[in-house]
């Protein structure tokens, strides 16, 4: 990457940090599934966990990929890469699953802990400009070939003892990718927060850095396994609107520490679709048989998303929610009342702050015309002082002739 990459990339960051700066501390978005590690944009994760124990996400993901006459099968699939996930949300910090990579099966569990929830600080003034911050793995298990797509491995014929075998094709032996650790910070605002006449949008930015998935291309030269590669950083926003009643569009774009993306998703009632447009940076180069990586890397894919997502109590117990939305009944009309309570106290503090003022302007008032009388009472003593003198010098007898 660039210096002058990496100019425009801290430049934009910078931008959009400002523009959720007057925002409120709330936390205005949520965010769907990534096509291979959980929640997140496209493919990067973000610094936010479903708020209710419970909540979970199903997900399939398909990737294209041009067919190598040599290998025509990617995943049993032809030219589609497809991968199944499952995550799960616990107390609103934690978010863990695991992702199937293909049909041998090969598998990895992935999780991350929310550390700070954005508006969730008790500083005063601090929490409006803080955003939330997450830390994650992902590919934890014994699949440490994996690359970024979830390609990696072949499986060979049953052995004496029948058992499959699974063995990183040539391509992958040199990736080590296990337990990929990575740090996030995601910023979110509503642009009617910053001016009331604006719509009803919510935008989020997200500034990431990990390794392993975000970092190790193997032995395979960097330009020949990505475009715009960025040594592990990653980052990208979403902007999430309403167009019609119980239907949520958010429209993406990021670098995953490889190449560009953007793409878009639907959700209605619990229901995701997503479509995306992957590696932008890479152009449509046409694949060569005499590089077997070009048939995989470096060229412009188009990939989708099926999901699904609801609340394992709630599934598993009819009046979940409803019992959760009585308690938060009950929580509001406390909060309610509480707020009357304040109002009432302040109402009264503002009456006797007025008659404290109204005590002390009266007695500024007293004081000066105190002051006023004083000064006249030396003023006039002060005329009678120069008249008195005044008569002693006029009875005073004419000096006396000098003697000769």
């Amino acid at each position: 990457m660039t210096i002058t990459r990496y100019k425009s990339v801290a430049f934009g960051l910078a931008v959009a940090g400002l523009a959720a700066g007057p925002a409120g501390a709330q936390e205005t978005d949520t965010f769907g599934q990534t096509l291979y590690w959980g929640s997140g944009l496209i493919d990067i994760p973000v610094a936010w966990v479903a708020p209710l124990s419970g909540d979970f996400a199903l997900n399939y993901s398909g990737k294209t990929f041009e067919v190598d006459p040599t290998q025509p099968k990617i995943n049993y699939d032809g030219s589609i890469n497809s991968q199944l996930t499952f995550s799960v949300a616990l107390w609103g910090r934690i978010e863990a699953g695991v992702a199937a990579y293909s049909a041998n099966p090969e598998q990895g569990f992935f999780g991350r802990a929310l550390l700070l929830r954005e508006g969730n600080l008790a500083v005063p003034g601090a929490s409006r400009w803080l955003p939330g911050v997450a830390v994650g793995v992902r590919n934890v298990g014994p699949y440490e070939h994996i690359d970024r797509f979830g390609v990696g491995y072949r499986l060979l014929p049953p052995d004496e003892a029948n058992n499959a075998r699974h063995q990183p094709d040539d391509l992958h032996q040199g990736f080590d990718t296990r337990n990929t650790i990575y740090g996030v910070a995601t910023k979110g605002f509503a642009l009617s927060d910053i001016r009331p006449n604006w719509p009803a949008v919510d935008v989020s930015v997200s500034l990431g850095y990990g390794n392993g998935l975000f970092q190790d291309h193997g032995d395979l030269p960097e330009s020949d396994y990505a475009s715009n590669a960025t040594g592990g950083l990653f980052y990208g926003a979403q902007v999430t609107f309403l167009p019609v009643r119980n239907v949520t569009l958010s429209l993406m774009a990021e670098n995953n520490a490889w190449d560009y993306n953007v793409g878009a998703t639907a959700i209605w009632r619990g229901l995701r679709a997503g479509l995306y447009v992957t590696e932008l940076g890479a152009g449509g180069a046409e694949p060569s048989t005499e590089d077997p990586t070009s048939y995989v890397f470096n060229y412009r894919k188009v990939a989708f998303t099926l999901g699904w997502q609801s609340n394992i109590f709630a599934l598993m117990r009819g009046d979940f929610l409803q019992s959760r939305a009585e308690a938060m009944e009950r929580e509001r009309q406390q909060l309610l009342a509480e707020i009357q309570r304040r109002q009432q106290v302040i109402a009264q503090l503002e009456l006797e702050l007025n008659r404290y003022e109204a005590q002390n302007l009266l007695e500024l008032e007293q004081r000066r015309a105190a002051a006023e009388a004083e000064l006249r009472q030396e003023r006039e003593a002060l005329r009678r002082l120069e008249e008195r003198l005044r008569r002693v010098e006029s009875q005073q007898p004419p000096p006396a002739p000098p003697r000769r």
